[in-house]
């Protein structure tokens, strides 16, 4: 990849248009192989109007074929047909059979996909046979492996047997290693269904073992991510061998093999990242790869800012379809010169790369004798979860993943739905059953195991979203019969709500929840953060930055008497109401029920906190001062807390730009750049011991299967924290102020509680009162991290 990187500007520069094509499908390649799909998208399509430019039909085919492939695993199977049919005409007219061989293997895949089985049949064997006449022993191999995959699915599990057997042999004749994994899980596939489950686990393994090796070659995060995403089947039907095992022997320890074997599918790259954020992977690097990293960074910056101003100019889809790819090739520009850094880096090459924990080790790193951990893992046939103390291990069957995240959206939905807040419907959701109904699938398996200790989650898929605090064991759910408002209807704190409870008691009422992206994760956090030395200082806040020129702190504004509210000036007040609402909006944060851009609650909320704190001990900044340079500056890394109250932007389909939102403008309205990027809060050295995201939406993230939600919680952890309260969703300002001046006088006061205690004591102070007892208000706040 880094040898593609350099070719294709010299290519363009020498204006070889050709070879500029092919370097640009071969980038498009590398992407798809690590299951970037998007990114090499954008890249074979870059390269097919060269080719067609050039008349190199023989190319036109081969980017065609990798168009449809790409264009399959995002979702639209029409495009990829049709593409991958015209790649087969062009091949078979330039009398191409490699590439008519592989255009059918690939329309095999697709028309299985489509359940069309003796279509996709037909065409696989038409590969195999055109394979074996060329001699080409690799496509032949794969055949023979999609062909045993087939027969499997079709139960015909002798043939399967022999055809997966075949290409094993072959893919290690040739040394291809992720062909020889793939039919190695093939093999654990029939195995297993011929009830062989020990033979199925001996290939599963060694399986996992080349995933694993292949994976170790590549040095960026984000790629490593993206392609163990590819391999979670793998992992997963490991889980189920394993428990499978634990039915037929229990007691023999396949319960707990499991479990490190679910550990050893998460979030791999968060736990080397922790480890590598103690060192300066920078130091022994190219000064010119270095200065490249940072003008790139300057670039993406520059790019979103310009996309978010397009945006709120109404383009036309074409136009906002052109910024997006722009800012994707940025963005895979800049994440491939941070691999070369880590490449080039002599401390990087030194680390040792943390491992996974066994049973054992999370028994005795991770927990106490107050804490039952409970971690879930959610597969296409059943799932499970592992209720785990220091002395024991008990694992329970669960649904299959679709059930139970239909069961775990229901729940958000409910939760967070404005019709059933501002009452606005005749059947408003009903937050009870889908309560109770999570609460069953997810609770009612583990409940003799609770007790009332400290629960520390491991959630996968869409539980990631789920706040645990407020679900109630089986039977005692929410129930809510009317609303009464008060003052005006659409402010959410002016009105209380009138419910009937049958025995509501929400998980919070008896104990303490922590989440965690693995057990894994805690102990690295543990270790890198072991002997340091604590911040001299307690506090460092920051709250009610200015988003607006039209904001009424803006100089220009107080300094002229105010406009007459003619149409131009109305219309220039929308315009700018507009930009900003589509920008946050193109960044993930629903702001359709946003009135003004301003935060006023953030104030107050930062107000009642700064009491708690003595001056000489606190940082407060405000307004204009509320701005990056402060953020960024070395003097927040004095502060053992940091928090910081505004709007948090996620971005789902770039998570590198998600951030916070700071002042936008100076004090005579001139715009400036406010938004403090994911990317740039992995450079912050911020070794505070608590940070606090006080703003909307803050704990989510793009969702990578096996790596989970990649957001800004992660960020601030490899900035130095080892514990972070975010949120599920976004937050009412009021209901926050609350909640906050609650959590900080838990720790700060007499009791002197630690942060996760804190919050569940703020959190039941909210549900006791009338106007704040809704979960809406107090739920979605999460401790991740440390509760020690």
């Amino acid at each position: 990849m880094e040898f593609y990187e350099q070719a294709l500007p010299l290519f363009r520069a020498l204006n070889d248009r050709n070879s500029e094509a092919y370097m640009l499908n071969f980038i498009g390649g590398f992407y798809f192989s690590v299951g970037e799909q998007q990114k090499a998208l954008d890249y074979f399509e870059q390269a097919l109007p060269l080719f067609r430019a050039v008349k190199d039909q023989n190319a036109e085919a081969y980017a065609l074929l990798y168009v449809g492939a790409a264009s399959y695993y995002l979702g639209n199977p029409a495009q990829a047909l049709s593409s991958q049919q015209q790649a087969l005409t062009l091949f078979r007219a330039v009398a191409d059979r490699y590439g008519e061989a592989t255009a059918l293997t690939s329309l095999s895949t697709l028309h299985w996909a489509q359940n069309e089985k003796s279509r996709a049949l037909d065409y696989q064997q038409q590969a195999l046979a055109l394979w074996r006449t060329l001699g080409f022993r690799n496509g032949e191999a794969s055949s023979l492996s999609d062909l045993g995959f087939m027969s499997e699915a079709a139960g015909d599990l002798p043939n399967a047997l022999q055809q997966q057997q075949q290409a094993l042999a072959m893919f290690r004749l040739l040394g291809n290693r992720t062909g020889e994994s793939n039919a190695l899980y093939g093999l654990a596939r029939i195995e297993r269904a011929r009830g062989n489950l020990n033979q199925a686990r001996t290939h599963i393994e060694a399986a996992l073992d080349l995933i694993e090796s292949l994976r170790g070659q590549i040095t960026s995060p984000e790629l490593c991510a993206s392609y163990l995403a590819t391999r979670q089947p793998v992992y997963n039907l490991y889980i189920e061998l394993l428990m499978q095992l634990h039915q037929q022997k229990p007691g023999q320890g396949f319960d707990g093999i499991a479990l490190q074997a679910s550990e050893r599918a998460r979030v791999r790259s968060l736990l080397e990242i922790l480890t590598e954020a103690k060192i300066d992977i920078c130091q022994g690097v190219d000064a010119a790869l270095l200065e490249r990293e940072r003008n790139l960074q300057k670039q993406l910056n520059a790019k979103e800012q310009a996309r978010m101003q397009l945006l709120s100019r109404k383009p036309s889809p074409a136009q906002a379809a052109a910024a997006e790819k722009d800012l994707r090739n940025i963005s895979a520009e800049y994440q491939e010169v941070q691999a070369q850094i880590r490449s080039q880096s002599p401390h990087y090459a030194a680390l040792t790369q943390p491992q996974p924990l066994s049973l054992k080790d999370i028994q005795q790193q991770v927990l106490d004798d107050d804490t039952l951990l409970l971690e879930y893992v959610l597969g296409d046939e059943r799932s499970f979860v592992w209720a785990v103390t220091p002395t024991s291990i008990n694992s329970f069957v669960l649904p299959k993943r679709a059930e139970i995240e239909t069961a775990a959206r229901s729940f958000y939905d409910a939760l967070t739905s404005s019709d059933r807040l501002f009452g606005n419907t005749n059947k408003p959701p009903t937050l009870s059953d889908a309560a109770n109904k999570l609460s069953q699938i997810l609770l009612t398996p583990v409940a003799s195991q609770l007790g009332n200790k400290r629960l520390v989650i491991v959630a996968d898929g869409a539980l990631q979203y789920v706040p645990f605090a407020a679900l109630p064991l089986s039977g005692e759910g929410f129930r809510v019969s009317g609303f009464e408002f008060r003052g005006k209807p659409n402010d959410l704190a002016s009105r209380t709500a009138k419910r009937e409870t049958q025995n509501a008691k929400p998980l919070i009422v008896d104990h303490e929840i922590i989440s965690l992206p693995s057990a894994s994760v805690l102990a690295v956090l543990r270790h890198e953060t072991t002997g340091r030395t604590a911040a001299l200082k307690i506090l460092a806040l920051v709250a009610d930055p200015v988003f607006s020129s039209n904001d009424v702190r803006v100089k220009s504004n107080e300094a002229k008497p105010a406009e007459k509210p003619g149409a131009a000036n109305l219309r220039r007040q929308r315009d700018a109401q507009e930009g900003l609402t589509r920008a946050v909006e193109q960044t993930g944060l629903k702001t359709a029920d946003l009135r003004i851009p301003r935060l006023p609650g953030t104030r107050r909320e930062a107000t009642g906190i700064l009491e708690l704190v003595p001056e000489a001990e606190r940082k407060q900044v405000f307004d204009f001062d509320a701005n990056r340079a402060a953020v960024t500056s070395a003097e927040f890394g004095q502060y053992r807390m940091i928090h910081l109250a505004t709007h948090g932007l996620l971005n789902s389909t770039h998570p590198e730009l998600s951030g916070i939102v700071l002042s936008l403008v100076d004090q005579q309205g001139q715009s400036q750049d406010g938004f403090l990027r994911l990317h740039e809060i992995y450079n912050l050295k911020l070794p505070a011991e608590l940070v606090v995201l006080s703003a909307c939406q803050t704990a989510l993230g793009k969702e990578v299967r096996g790596e989970g939600l990649i957001g800004l919680t992660r960020g601030f952890m490899y900035a130095g924290a080892p514990r972070v309260v975010a949120s599920l969703w976004k937050v009412d300002d009021k209901a926050t102020a609350e909640l906050m001046k609650r959590f900080y006088q838990a720790m700060l006061g007499a009791q002197h509680l630690r942060p996760a205690a804190a919050l569940r004591a703020a959190q039941i102070e909210m549900l006791k009162l009338k106007d704040w007892e809704d979960p809406y208000y107090w739920a979605a706040f999460v401790l991740q991290g440390e509760w020690k």
